[in-house]
């Protein structure tokens, strides 16, 4: 926490928080977060890679290392109750059990190479039917799918900027409505699509999306390089908006109670926008 500063407070919609901001070394390098129980994990790019804090911020000292990772990139909880770390220079993706161990992998034998899997992933989200869908953002600019026993499938997206095509797919996730959410980033959207990958619509208004989350009633939750974080109800349309508070929020959970929970980097730290009983517009 930053002792001696007042407390800050931002609007989403007609939901007001509080803005806690957590600065510790062991959060240097941090790039996703995600929430599982009582526990936020930190995903960072040095070792040990996981930092545990509990829901309120405070770190707990727990840690754990991803074994061979090298560059850590995306961390997401499935639906399944693992969790799914990407790691982008390693060009693979490790799924952990609870206790932080990893089960199994999807890789390609470290032979990145140009629209198959993989090529410096971003991040990992599994649909409703137990299929894998993996953004392989900086290498290809595709998304590829996987079954539920991990075999390949098949991949959709190509390098450009129109519908379908993909300059960098960063972030995705699966919302309320089924559709397949896509944060297109250097095309300045968030491109929706069906469990197929057949193009449905896009979110456009936004300034280089990073990160993908889902809040409460199914608001789908952008942060992007304005800097700020954005809220779409299903219909695609904007509902509310505030700044974050470094260069990048690069990564976005949330927790059971509401609270949102931002990887921010440069400075890197954990920012919480923690919900307030005083509604953001008086009656």
């Amino acid at each position: 926490m930053e002792p001696g500063r007042p407390t800050g407070y931002v609007a989403l919609g007609h939901q007001r928080y509080r803005v806690a901001h957590i600065m510790d070394p062991a959060l240097t390098g941090i790039t996703d977060v995600a929430v599982r129980g009582d526990r936020i994990l930190a995903l960072g790019r040095n070792a040990p890679e996981l930092v545990l804090l509990d829901l309120d911020g405070r770190l707990t000292g727990e840690t754990a290392g991803l074994g061979d990772f090298v560059c850590g990139h995306g961390l997401r909880l499935l639906n399944d109750g693992h969790l799914a770390a990407t790691d982008m220079d390693g060009h693979k993706i490790a799924f952990l059990d609870n206790g932080l161990q990893i089960t199994g992998q999807l890789h390609c034998d470290e032979l990145p190479r140009l629209g198959r899997p993989f090529n410096h992933p971003c991040d990992c989200t599994r649909g409703p039917d137990g299929r894998l869908y993996v953004a392989d953002g900086y290498g290809n600019s595709c998304v590829h799918i996987f079954g539920p026993d991990r075999t390949y499938i098949r991949s959709f997206g190509n390098p450009g900027d129109g519908a379908g095509a993909f300059s960098t797919p960063h972030s995705l996730l699966f919302d309320t409505g089924g559709r397949l959410c896509v944060a297109d980033r250097e095309n300045n959207r968030v491109q929706r699509f069906d469990a197929e990958g057949t193009y449905i619509d896009e979110i456009g208004g936004l300034h280089k999306p990073m990160a993908l989350a889902l809040g409460e009633q199914g608001t789908l939750l952008v942060t992007d390089q304005t800097p700020r974080l954005s809220a779409y109800d299903a219909d695609g349309i904007l509902v509310g908006r505030c700044r974050t508070f470094s260069t990048y929020g690069h990564g976005i959970a949330v927790a059971p109670d509401g609270t949102i929970v931002i990887a921010d980097m440069a400075p890197d730290r954990v920012t919480l926008l923690v919900p307030d009983q005083a509604p953001a517009i008086r009656p």
